[in-house]
């Protein structure tokens, strides 16, 4: 996972900061909005006492352009920020009554929810059972998540976004990626997996397995599957074996709670369809 660290910035100076015509909001990142003309809007939280940010009112009074060099960057230091509910410092031009332009963005010691600093800590749940494996959460991104391979557009990743292919499962979730589910054609030669990668060693000691009723009906669903784990993403070591049931929604209980950085789970085998292996979401809980 990624790590905020005090004072981090995100910009090539700090010399906005130290103009007298810029400001500095102290505080934490409420919401996000990204524009298909690429511009990035932030929603800040402001309490009674906090001073007033000279920028026009409604949700989003700061942003910036996706196109910038530096932009990118800012983009996935505010996500995480926001998950992890951390204060950050965000530099920005006035503009009373105007959208105002970001300049630069910086951490404050940590006082989030956890899941940025060593092993032990805890992480962000998500969901109504506490998932911490929600892409958008704990540092997670795109490519947090492979697999052995995918059918079409039905990457690894659209089996962390919240969604099944009908509904969404989890309330904080964002947008779907894609059907909202992995796809991937048998083959008896070849395993079949779906991996995340936290970015550190977490503890994990539960997890969930989701699918559409049309899939499950299907025997698209996993029958017999591995829980694997590794730390450095070559060699992998079975922690634990287990066969589904043929439902569309089940979780489990991990015998004995494992740390590691990376999780995989392989899957032996489907419930007769000839063709696919089928997951909508998979959910993966900590030791509490």
């Amino acid at each position: 996972m990624k790590a905020l660290v005090t004072v981090l910035a995100l910009l090539p100076s700090l010399v906005y900061a130290q103009e007298q015509s810029d400001k500095e909001f102290v505080g934490k990142v409420s919401n996000l909005r990204i524009a298909k003309s690429g511009s990035v809007l932030l929603g800040v939280k402001q309490g009674e006492e906090d001073e007033p940010i000279a920028c026009r009112e409604g949700d989003w009074p700061i942003g910036f352009e996706l196109g910038d060099t530096y932009a990118k960057n800012w983009l996935d230091f505010l996500m995480l920020a926001r998950n992890t509910n951390q204060t950050v410092r965000l530099g920005y031009t006035p503009a009373n009554g105007e959208l105002c332009e970001l300049q630069y963005v910086a951490a404050m010691q940590g006082d989030g929810f956890g899941g940025i600093g060593d092993e032990g800590d805890k992480l962000v749940e998500t969901g109504a059972l506490g998932n911490v494996a929600l892409i958008g959460s704990n540092g997670l991104t795109e490519t947090s998540f492979k697999a052995s391979g995918h059918y079409s557009s039905d990457v690894a990743a659209a089996a962390f976004d919240g969604y099944t292919f009908n509904e969404q499962i989890n309330d904080d979730a964002g947008e779907r990626i894609n059907r909202g589910l992995w796809l991937i054609k048998r083959d008896a030669d070849t395993p079949n997996w779906l991996q995340v990668d936290f970015g550190q060693k977490v503890k994990i000691a539960g997890l969930r397995v989701v699918l559409n009723q049309k899939s499950t009906d299907l025997g698209r669903g996993p029958r017999d599957i591995t829980l694997q784990v590794s730390n450095d993403g070559d060699s992998f070591a079975d922690h634990e074996s287990f066969r589904l049931s043929r439902v569309a929604d089940q979780t489990g209980s991990l015998e004995s709670a494992v740390s590691a950085r990376y999780f995989r789970l392989k899957v032996h085998n489907n419930y007769g369809d000839a063709t696919f292996i089928e997951i909508d979401e998979l959910e993966l809980f900590q030791k509490q």
